[in-house]
Parts: C-alpha cells; structure tokens; sequence
C-alpha cells in the first residue's frame, strides 16, 4: 500500500459529521455515559505534543487545549477545535514559528468526530479514535503543510464501569513517524496522519506523541 492510498496525523478523510452518527456503539466500540444530562462537555488538556513524519522532520507545540462533547449512551462524539499552542518547525533548526490563526504559534484543527473504541480484540485496551483531520498551517510565513487522517489513543485509566471526573488518553509511535495504533481491534482498515507538502513534493506518513487528559463535569462513565 503506498503513502497515497493511506486514507488520513491530525484523521477518516471521509469525514462523518456529527449529526449522522449513531446512538449506539458499533463493532469494536464501546458507549460512554453522562452523570447527567443527554449529553455533556468536558475540557480537554496536555502539555508537549508533536507531530513528525517518517523523515524525522515535524512540529512541535507546547501544550494543547479543547472543549469535546460526547451524547450519553453514545459510543461517539466530537472534539470541536483542538488549539495547540506555541508550535514550531524542527526541519531548519532556526524552530520558526507555525500557525494557522491569529495568534502566532497557534494551530487550530478542524473539528472531529470522537469514538471510543477498544484497540485490541480481546477487548483489554480501551482508547479513542479522532476522524476527519483536515489541518493546513504555515510555518516561518511561507512553508505550508496540510495534515489530514485519522488518530487513535490509549486510556491509561479507563475506569472502566464507575463515574469519573477525569481520563486520559496518550499517543504515541512505535517508530519515526508510525503511529503506534492504528486499527480498531488491530484488524480491518487502518488508517494514519499523512502530512502533503503543499509548495510540492511527496506525501508522508506521520505520527503525533503526546498526552490529552478529559477533564468531566459531570462525571463520564465508560461502559467498556
């Protein structure tokens, strides 16, 4: 399979918008519930997070921010913009500036569709996966770079079964611009971050390393 067949490192390029998503949880996912309410929004949070492709060159930011929502007695939901801040390029050295906002530095994603999803099919890793990434920045004014495709990460506390104030999601690669998951239940299609050189120039697999803790009120319970 080439680089360019890989469908979407910030995720499904055939995006599902939120409204046309179902209730319940499909193969390989699992339901996530609300305190109270149908539905409800918590904050999202992490320090470093960075993004390299297969040839070691990427960007990193300093801490990253968000407000997802998730439907109770749904195994889907969506992340809203993702903000990371204080970014920059590690390719020339001189670590220039990248954004996509107003605020220099700032790298807003487009808003993405969020599924819980058990990651081996044992069932024994719960995590989520981030669809439809579609993010164009520009780093020292001129160097634009477009991330599309899917990410997935691992709970280190699910609690899974109990109602809890805060979880925690890690991302990671087994190597150099691999992602370290891929497939739900590692089996079916699977699906990266591929970043395209704008200004020309191939396509590369890349990966994203960082931690985003979900920090709920009301209480979240994840029925996995």
């Amino acid at each position: 399979m080439t680089k360019k067949m890989v469908l979407p490192l910030f995720i499904i390029s055939a995006s599902i918008a939120f409204g046309a998503l179902t209730p319940v949880a499909n193969a390989g996912e699992f339901t996530a519930d609300c305190e109270s309410g149908s539905s409800c929004q918590f904050t999202a949070s992490g320090g470093a997070f960075s993004l390299v492709n297969d040839k070691g060159e990427g960007v990193s930011c300093n801490s990253v921010s968000g407000v997802p929502v998730i439907t109770s007695g749904s195994s889907t939901g969506f992340t809203g913009p993702l903000a990371f801040h204080a970014c920059f390029e590690n390719i020339t050295g001189f670590k220039f500036s990248c954004s996509n906002a107003a605020e220099a530095g700032e790298i807003k994603t487009n808003s993405m569709a969020l599924h819980h999803i058990y990651l081996e099919p044992n069932k024994s890793e719960p995590g989520i996966m981030l669809t439809g990434a579609n993010v164009t920045f520009t780093c020292a004014g001129f160097a634009k770079k477009t991330v599309t495709g899917d990410l997935i990460g691992r709970f280190t506390n699910p609690s899974c079964g109990t109602f809890q104030t805060f979880h925690t999601v890690v991302f990671d690669q087994v190597s150099t611009g691999v992602q370290r998951y891929t497939q739900v239940t590692t089996s079916g299609f699977g699906s990266d971050l591929i970043t395209n050189n704008d200004a020309g120039g191939a396509s590369t697999t890349s990966a994203m390393s960082g931690s985003l803790t979900f920090s709920h009120a009301p209480k979240v319970k994840y029925t996995c």
